[in-house]
């Protein structure tokens, strides 16, 4: 009775924790909402499309957490090393003990003894149960020569793979294009003339908006998360980065899911708008092929990427790592046996299962075991794994910051900072010394 008294009292007392902890955290949760939202909040004429402030926040502040610390941590248990192998090490740790025990008890040899097969005569002997055990010492002493020189060739072919993986995986993640270049690029291009202010400003925006267009289109097919998020047009033209007479444009259904074939045709656009700008509208004062040869990069990224992902190496080579790496396991299971017999020498059972813990096995297949499934993470680095990256935050982190750029550049035409004191005052002066140089000239060509 007082068990169950104590029981509910904990129960309750863990119940009113909970509530005053949750009340506590969205009081806190709700401030850090208002910051974050007015640290990243924008004009809706600077938006180049719609963003998610809160996901941009949480971009700009996410730090990447301590190996150690999480290697440690019940939370991320899951996703540490011995979380991600403990499935093949707990199939190493039954199967070793089930040979150890089968050989501690000698069951290998029956009850009479070990039956073998004399090739050499074609007789079937029977040995003495001392003999059996001493024949599966040497058994497991042979196996043990095997599994070393057999260590060598896995540890060669498994760095080999995951060097190869790893290559791979920086050369995706190294080639993912920002909007960083092209936001700045296309801002020194365009003449900062008042008079062209607001078709600059319509150019800017429109040439973002296509360049992020077409990053999402493409990523969108090598991305699970970004996929989802853009299933159909219709998403496209909530998020404000494509409209319904471009989807018309393109030929393509509102609800189609295969919309993003022809991802590189806003780039297209883009094209157009910039050679527009400079030959017929002169909004563009300087040579636009090097605009032209930024876009065209952007375009050679986005294809990179999208090749890596739809041509991905033969599954016979991840087929055969794993095949190996399993078999030198299951090999080393067998060479890996304690030879101590708990009739030899006085030793007991349970002395030989406590000192002949295969600790120094464990540890080798967990880290072979680990390896592979970095290479397995690495393969797919824009997946649903918590080490992947999630392209559809990072979509919104590069339309906040396009759109900030976007409106940081068009401070130049209402602030007093970015404007050069100097010209302004030169200008003044020679307006107003204009007339007073005439009247020099004429007395001096008066006195002449």
């Amino acid at each position: 009775h007082f068990y169950k008294r104590m029981k509910y009292v904990t129960k309750f007392g863990l119940r009113l924790q909970h509530s005053i902890l949750n009340i506590c955290k969205s009081n806190i949760f709700k401030n850090d909402l208002k910051r974050q939202h007015s640290n990243v909040s924008l004009s809706e004429n600077n938006k180049v499309a719609n963003f998610n402030p809160f996901v941009v926040q949480e971009e700009l502040e996410k730090q990447q957490p301590s190996p150690l610390r999480r290697l440690f941590s019940l939370r991320n248990l899951e996703k540490t090393i011995i979380g991600e192998t403990w499935q093949f090490l707990l199939t190493y740790l039954v199967l070793y003990y089930f040979v150890q025990i089968a050989f501690q008890l000698n069951a290998f040899c029956g009850i009479d003894g070990l039956t073998t097969y004399d090739v050499e005569y074609s007789e079937i002997n029977t040995t003495s149960t001392e003999t059996c055990r001493n024949t599966l010492k040497t058994y497991f002493t042979h196996w043990e020569d095997q599994t070393q020189s057999m260590t060598r060739l896995i540890t060669f072919l498994l760095g080999f793979y995951v060097t190869m993986i790893t290559k791979r995986w920086w050369d995706q993640v190294s080639k993912i294009p920002d909007a960083d270049h092209l936001s700045l690029s296309i801002g020194g291009f365009i003449i900062a003339d008042p008079k062209t202010k607001d078709a600059g400003h319509h150019l800017k925006k429109a040439v973002m908006r296509y360049a992020l267009l077409s990053w999402t289109m493409c990523l969108s097919r090598i991305s699970g998360p970004l996929r989802k998020q853009f299933p159909t047009t219709q998403q496209y033209i909530d998020k404000k980065l494509m409209t319904l007479e471009e989807a018309n444009a393109l030929k393509i259904d509102l609800h189609c899911p295969s919309c993003t074939s022809k991802w590189w045709i806003p780039l297209a656009w883009a094209i157009s708008l910039v050679n527009d700008a400079y030959n017929i509208h002169g909004i563009i004062g300087k040579d636009q092929k090097q605009l032209i040869v930024i876009m065209c990069n952007l375009r050679n990224d986005l294809y990179n990427l999208a090749e890596y992902r739809l041509k991905p190496l033969p599954a016979i080579y991840k087929q055969a790592v794993w095949a190996a790496v399993w078999g030198w396991m299951i090999l080393g299971i067998v060479a890996n046996q304690n030879t101590i017999h708990h009739t030899d020498n006085g030793a007991t059972i349970g002395m030989i299962f406590f000192l002949g813990f295969p600790i120094h096995g464990l540890l080798m297949y967990m880290l072979i075991f680990g390896w592979l499934k970095v290479a397995d993470i690495l393969s797919n680095p824009f997946g649903n794994d918590i080490y992947d990256i999630n392209l559809a935050s990072t979509l919104d982190l590069n339309i906040w910051k396009a759109s900030v750029t976007l409106e940081n550049q068009d401070k130049t035409f209402n602030s007093s900072f970015l404007r050069n004191p100097y010209l302004g005052e030169k200008t003044t002066d020679e307006e107003q010394n204009i007339p007073t140089a005439n009247v020099f000239i004429s007395t001096e060509t008066r006195q002449l």
